[in-house]
């Protein structure tokens, strides 16, 4: 399922299935984000452990997908971003979704690309409602979710959390 976007500048993004020979490309990607943006992707100045990033890159394709995109960079795949779902295994139907950019890619496009095609993945694959958490102060990840089609509430339990969920099957989403 490799994909290619064209962003504004002409650069050609590459989009794909996660795999598990993909952990050194997701180590340099993790490693590279700022200090922000590592914080609002895990909502912790935590770095993520050498097992936590073998168990982003080796999934479970029966409950879970990964889509990451890449550039070529001096003839060498590069990853600029990644966007996720995980089934839930309480609610049928129902999968927590996520989504990272690289810092320099950030507001050029791609999040709408990448999200977009995860919406479409997600309901090819059954999944009715996708949910996922922002921090209240990532205003860019609520515009993204508002342009997906995500619907935005305040988290009840917590003020600094932000709620987005999308309908895939019924919702108003473009992508859906």
């Amino acid at each position: 399922m490799n994909e290619t976007w064209t962003a504004p500048d002409g650069t050609v993004v590459t989009i794909r299935p996660i795999r598990a020979a993909d952990l050194e490309l997701e180590r340099q990607f993790v490693n590279g984000l700022s200090r922000v943006s590592g914080y609002r992707r895990l909502m912790s100045a935590r770095t993520p452990s050498l097992d936590e990033l073998r168990r982003f890159t080796d999934i479970d394709p029966t409950r879970e997908l990964a889509l990451i995109a890449t550039i070529a960079v001096d003839g060498r795949e590069h990853q600029i971003g990644v966007a996720r779902y995980v089934k839930s295994e309480s609610v049928r139907g129902e999968a927590e979704f996520a989504i990272v950019l690289s810092d320099d890619w950030q507001r050029r496009g791609l999040g709408t690309v990448l999200l977009g095609k995860l919406v479409q993945a997600a309901k090819r694959d059954g999944v009715r409602r996708l949910a996922g958490s922002a921090l209240t102060e990532n205003t860019a990840m609520h515009a993204l979710g508002r342009k997906i089609g995500f619907s935005i509430a305040r988290n009840s339990a917590s003020a600094t959390l932000s709620d987005l969920t999308l309908d895939v099957l019924t919702g108003s989403s473009p992508f859906a």
